[in-house]
């Protein structure tokens, strides 16, 4: 008779939160393609750079918005600090939300490429999904503390399909221009949905909605915050730059054709986000961190290579979309290249967060952040998208080597 080895109940905790979160993905993954391939065969290169360049520049505050504060969350044992969470994260959304419109007004304007009118407009429309997406952010830190995951899919995989379907009816209906903002007007829509939900399920986990303003509390968050927050800012930066400098110095038609091979690029590194977020909040309560680090490492490398194979086979496949797009095949080919380093920087990051040593990433990605943009503003000017996909190869590779040198001396040192 054979004898199956008995899973623990640390590896059925992994495996069932992260199992639930992909499965969640490949649903909304779906819904994002479909919205992705929507959108550019509708509006070609230059209506889906108009949308790339709104999306890309709102995104970049929905990180300052985070700040690492999940993780100080998660650190804490008292139920009432997700209260404080939610009223910093409330807070602070609005205030970015103001910010981001602010700073639009200092930024060139131009009628043909760059920040143009159109963009403005989808922008200052697309903004208040910072205020959503925080609250999705505050509902996942609850989520991740209670392993319970799977409400973030469900959340999240409604909003994405309410998105898909306002998005086809304004593919549908509109041009170039008004489909822009029709479609972002659509996403948002979909973020003010997801948001609701998770709340709704974390009352269910019967926990308060109530926010709490206690500034003793939130000051201490906040302050524990600030390294994380930091080094998640400076990643976002190093992450996000090149294609606001490509809206400032190429054209619209190149933006929407290296958007549209990121957007591709993006989708396989959900899966090293989502695992990683289980494995965090055991590795916050488990003294062998090596153990974890190790089993994790044997999981995310090989499927990096698999998607890395998969995106490269693939790529060829994006002319089929819109002619437009032809050129995005190296673009998306070169970027696959870096999928090994982007799943294993994730993996190192929040072992190092784990080992509370957030002061040496905020060195790692603070240089790292101003070494790529340097060499962002100094090649993509000139050399355009191409440039921006091997200069993100690279930096990702050298996050990667100084993190992991760091990780293990510390480990060596401290023998843990």
């Amino acid at each position: 008779m054979i004898s199956f080895p008995r899973l623990s109940p640390t590896f059925i905790s992994i495996a069932s939160n992260t199992f639930a979160q992909i499965l969640g993905k490949v649903a909304t993954a779906g819904t994002t393609l479909l919205i992705t391939i929507l959108i550019a065969r509708a509006f070609g290169a230059q209506g889906y750079g108009d949308f790339t360049k709104i999306i890309t520049y709102v995104a970049l505050f929905f990180l300052f918005a985070d700040f690492g504060l999940n993780a100080i969350y998660l650190q804490h044992e008292k139920e009432q600090d997700w209260n404080v969470l939610l009223g910093v994260r409330l807070v602070g959304s609005m205030l970015l939300m103001f910010l981001a419109i602010a700073v639009l007004s200092f930024l060139p304007q131009s009628s043909t490429d760059g920040f143009t009118g159109l963009v403005r407009l989808g922008i200052i429309l697309y903004s208040p999904t910072i205020i959503f997406q925080a609250l999705l952010t505050t509902a996942n830190a609850y989520f991740q503390k209670q392993l319970r995951y799977s409400f973030s899919t469900i959340a999240v995989g409604v909003g994405s399909v309410v998105s898909l379907i306002l998005i086809w009816i304004a593919a549908g209906v509109f041009t170039s221009a008004a489909g822009t903002i029709g479609s972002v007007i659509a996403l948002m829509v979909g973020s003010i949905v997801t948001a609701v939900l998770a709340l709704v399920f974390v009352r269910r986990l019967k926990q308060s909605l109530s926010p709490s303003f206690n500034r003793p509390m939130a000051r201490s968050l906040l302050i524990a915050a600030v390294p994380l927050g930091a080094t998640l800012i400076f990643n976002v930066v190093y992450f996000r730059i090149d294609s606001l400098i490509m809206t400032l110095t190429r054209t619209t038609a190149e933006v929407g054709i290296y958007g549209l091979a990121y957007k591709f690029f993006e989708l396989p590194l959900v899966v090293p986000t989502f695992f990683m977020n289980s494995v965090f909040a055991l590795m916050v309560r488990n003294a062998n961190q090596t153990r974890i680090f190790k089993k994790s490492f044997w999981i995310l490398f090989p499927s990096s290579m698999v998607f890395t194979i998969v995106l490269w086979a693939t790529a060829p496949l994006l002319p089929f979309i819109k002619q437009d797009f032809s050129a995005s095949v190296p673009v998306l080919r070169v970027l696959s290249l870096s999928l090994p380093f982007f799943f294993l920087t994730s993996l190192t990051m929040w072992t190092i967060i784990a080992l509370k040593k957030q002061t040496a990433l905020l060195f790692i990605y603070g240089v790292s952040m101003v070494m790529t943009v340097l060499a962002y503003v100094i090649f993509i000017p000139t050399y355009g998208m191409m440039a921006a996909a091997w200069i993100t190869v690279l930096s990702e590779g050298i996050v990667l080597v100084v993190s992991s040198l760091f990780l293990f001396r510390y480990i060596r040192d401290s023998s843990i």
